[in-house]
């Protein structure tokens, strides 16, 4: 089959689309990613340390996805790997972070799904003619559409953007409520949108204290743990797992109690 249709990302948010216990199919977990991923270069705050998402790259944990998907973790990483052999993504963990960083995943050819961006002045002109009668003003949308977690009354939000958005900036609202998220373990404790707007959390400083170099995911496993079989080294690591091959056979260990998975 050949050509496309245009998803917007508010799908994800989407009311009627939001069933209690839902499980990803596996091509929803794909438009997911892509719904997901940067559609143009941004900073992003991960545990203290702000590094670069390229265009078409998302950072997050295979615990987060397997809430997402409504999957369990292991199903989560045979699907990465899947996507990883047939060169649909790749992924790797950002230098000098600890071993529990999630992963940075990278879609190949992401322009290939779909249009480039077009910031002329007279797309920009468009957007404003075409935001007239819609609910949601396409600059919230994009707001709201890179947020970590998408809870709360979206409509609610954006009255309260509308009033604050000469204010504070945009880019800022969404780093620091996406470094709230990343921060929080437990999804059902990060706050709604609308509720943090509100309690103007966004002009929190931010206690960042010094801290040692991190080590890898591979020393700090190997220091933890002594049971890496000789000639084994480490592959692969996400948020709680990490793998070790010696070229031939691979193995994969919880990082949290050093046990084969």
């Amino acid at each position: 089959m050949r050509g496309y249709i245009k998803i917007g990302r508010g799908l994800l948010s989407h009311p009627a689309l939001q069933k209690k216990d839902r499980s990803f199919c596996e091509i929803g977990a794909f438009v997911w990613i892509l719904l997901e991923a940067s559609f143009a270069d941004r900073k992003y705050r991960i545990q203290n340390q702000e590094i670069v998402l390229k265009r078409g790259q998302l950072c997050c944990s295979i615990g987060y996805m397997a809430k997402a998907f409504n999957w369990n973790r292991s199903k989560v990483q045979r699907f990465l790997d899947r996507l990883k052999e047939n060169h649909t993504i790749t992924t790797n963990t950002p230098s000098n972070t600890p071993a529990d960083t999630p992963n940075i995943i990278t879609i190949t050819h992401y322009d290939d799904y779909q249009d480039m961006p077009n910031d002329t002045s007279s797309d920009m002109k468009h957007n404003k003619l075409t935001n007239k009668g819609k609910e949601y003003i396409d600059e919230f949308n994009d707001l709201w559409n890179q947020l970590r977690a998408k809870k709360g009354s979206k409509k609610k939000a954006q009255d309260k953007y509308l009033k604050i958005r000469n204010k504070v900036k945009r880019s800022d609202l969404i780093e620091k409520y996406n470094e709230l998220c990343d921060k929080t373990k437990d999804f059902t404790y990060i706050p709604h949108f609308i509720t943090w707007l509100n309690g103007e959390r966004y002009l929190d400083k931010d206690e960042i204290k010094s801290k040692p170099i991190p080590k890898t995911p591979d020393q700090y496993f190997r220091e933890r743990f002594n049971n890496i079989p000789k000639g084994y080294v480490m592959v692969g690591s996400s948020w709680n797992e990490i793998e070790y091959s010696n070229g031939k056979d691979k193995i994969t260990f919880s990082i949290k109690d050093g046990e084969k998975i």
